[in-house]
């Protein structure tokens, strides 16, 4: 009980330190680099998908050029009296058609397959231009700040120009220019004095 609630505790300090420390432009960053590579994985998988789907569709077309064949090679063999010839012809013609729909099969898989993985790159694609859309929008916002924290202190400035002669005015800058020159007035007075 005591111990997980000390593990609750330091794991808490621990993300409120790295929420503290986390720069948002810097975290999108990383983001968007971690989607572009998605991406291209992506891309990657439907271009083997695609050129494994044409390799199907090849097999296919040579596997039902090959039934025709031995069909035609079954009709040779019986005009010619071979009847065993014939029989083991149409034995191969029935593994050919097996082959035949296993490439059906399997071609049908892959359509769906791409069909997946194209929606998946679609979505990977509209995240990325989403993230860079929000990286522009901080960059925007970052310049934005800086621009306003600049006019804030201008305007600081300004009025510390209007009010330089108020005593109730004290610049930081000023009052450390005037320690030190009462430093160096009691410095001169004790080497005078010497």
């Amino acid at each position: 009980m005591i111990g997980t609630r000390i593990n609750q505790l330091i794991k808490a300090y621990i993300n409120e330190g790295l929420e503290r420390i986390e720069d948002p432009a810097i975290m999108v960053k990383q983001y968007i680099r971690d989607v572009r590579e998605q991406v291209e994985q992506a891309e990657q998988q439907l271009e083997k998908a695609l050129v494994r789907k044409k390799t199907l569709e090849n097999d296919l077309t040579l596997a039902r050029v090959l039934f025709e064949k031995r069909e035609e090679q079954a009709r040779v063999a019986l005009q010619a009296d071979n009847e065993e010839l014939a029989r083991k012809i149409l034995l191969n013609k029935k593994e050919v058609w097996k082959q035949i729909a296993q490439f059906e099969e399997m071609l049908v898989q892959q359509e769906k397959s791409i069909s997946e993985k194209s929606a998946k790159l679609e979505q990977l694609q509209t995240k990325y231009s989403q993230l860079q859309e929000k990286h522009m929008e901080l960059i925007v916002r970052v310049q934005a700040v800086k621009e306003s924290g600049k006019v804030n202190l201008n305007e600081k400035e300004k009025g510390k120009a209007n009010n330089w002669n108020d005593p109730n005015v004290l610049d930081p800058e000023w009052e450390k220019e005037s320690e030190i020159e009462i430093e160096i007035n009691k410095l001169k007075k004790q080497m005078q004095g010497n």
